[in-house]
């Protein structure tokens, strides 16, 4: 996990979801949440991983410009300002 700051001063922690990839495997989907709001449905870019730890790799490797660039996607997505 990794906490990121959005253009507006909002906090999101980069996160791996558990989900169901390529055939029917146990992998992982890049995700955010808002910090200071745990109990918010986390918004999900489009980036899968082929297991946690492969998405624990990512995250934690990821420039913050990548990040940044993927949560304002995954926000757009979801229709959040």
């Amino acid at each position: 996990m990794r906490s990121i700051t959005d253009d507006h001063g909002r906090t999101w922690e980069a996160v791996a979801l558990p989900t169901k990839v390529a055939h029917l495997r146990n992998g992982a989907l890049l995700a955010f949440r808002l910090a200071d709001e745990p109990g918010t449905e986390p918004v999900t870019a489009p980036i899968d991983f082929n297991s946690i730890d492969a998405a624990h790799l990512a995250i934690g490797t990821m420039s913050e410009k990548e990040l940044r660039r993927r949560l304002e996607w995954a926000k757009t997505a979801a229709g959040i300002a």
